[in-house]
């Protein structure tokens, strides 16, 4: 194998299906075929099984998309080591990070990180807490940003901390919830039982749930349009012309969700990873 195959291997995992991965690399789909042949003629497994859908890895495959991404990383690492000089830093950042952060603080961030290191690529996936979680630990990326409440054992540091809001488009009293309805969205495991937790200190009912959505910014929709309330972090909320109220535990304490970056010590090797987790740190909290 060749760094040539490695991007191969990527590219399959990524897509799924072998004209789509063709296409994206610029090679015929015959040409394909006989590289992924001979990286299973070379290792004497089987990596992939053609299905009418597309492909499916075996566990061996599994295994080869790992060690690739690996490989990935190391080069892009020995690459930004060997263009750290005084021509300003080179690489590739490759991050994943939660929707909503995505969405509303990561455009502002990256576009002041890039005004200081023009000359570093960076790669960004989104997804849900929990999957983007899933890409750090599978070290697809070494670098994540990401809600509270997952087990990290390395590194990380704190990016903001906001408040939680009851959101609906007219003002409601917390007592009249028990006979008002809710729009909910999916969320991590985490945030939904720390919204359950929040209604079962006050009520003895259950929530009275009208609408179900996939994410954040429907549910959002669904509350200006006057269908229902919702609980929601003060980031979704701008522009939101509605009533909002921070909610706080029976305590006292403010209800509010942080988010972190974490990543691993090994990253740090990384002079791209390293200047991007140090540039963070030197930046004003929430």
């Amino acid at each position: 194998m060749d760094l040539r195959d490695v991007t191969m291997w990527l590219t399959l995992a990524e897509e799924r299906n072998i004209t789509k991965t063709a296409a994206r690399l610029f090679i015929s789909q015959p040409a394909l075929t006989k590289r992924i042949t001979k990286t299973e003629a070379e290792f004497g497994v089987a990596l992939l099984i053609r299905e009418h859908a597309g492909i499916r890895f075996t566990a061996a495959g599994q295994r080869l998309v790992a060690h690739c991404t690996v490989l990935q990383n190391d080069y892009q690492n020995l690459q930004a080591d060997l263009h750290d000089t005084a021509q300003g830093l080179r690489g590739t950042l490759n991050l994943g990070v939660t929707e909503i952060f995505a969405h509303y603080q990561l455009p502002q961030l990256l576009k002041a990180f890039q005004a200081q290191y023009p000359q570093v690529l960076i790669n960004v996936q989104t997804a849900r807490s929990r999957d983007v979680y899933a890409l750090l630990q599978n070290q697809s990326v070494p670098v994540a940003i990401l809600r509270e409440g997952y087990a990290w054992a390395d590194h990380r540091q704190l990016l903001q901390t906001e408040s939680l809001c009851l959101a609906n488009a007219a003002p409601v009293q917390l007592s009249d919830l028990p006979n008002t309805p809710q729009v909910r969205y999916r969320t991590d495991p985490y945030f939904t039982s720390q919204i359950d937790r929040w209604w079962h200190e006050r009520f003895t009912t259950a929530a009275p749930e009208r609408i179900h959505t996939s994410n954040i910014d429907t549910a959002l929709a669904f509350v200006q349009a006057g269908l229902g309330w919702a609980i929601l972090p003060t980031t979704s909320l701008q522009g939101f012309g509605g009533y909002q109220l921070p909610l706080t535990w029976l305590n006292g304490q403010p209800f509010t969700r942080s988010t972190w970056l974490y990543y691993s010590a090994a990253s740090q090797k990384s002079p791209v990873v390293a200047r991007f987790v140090d540039w963070l740190a030197k930046q004003p909290k929430r």
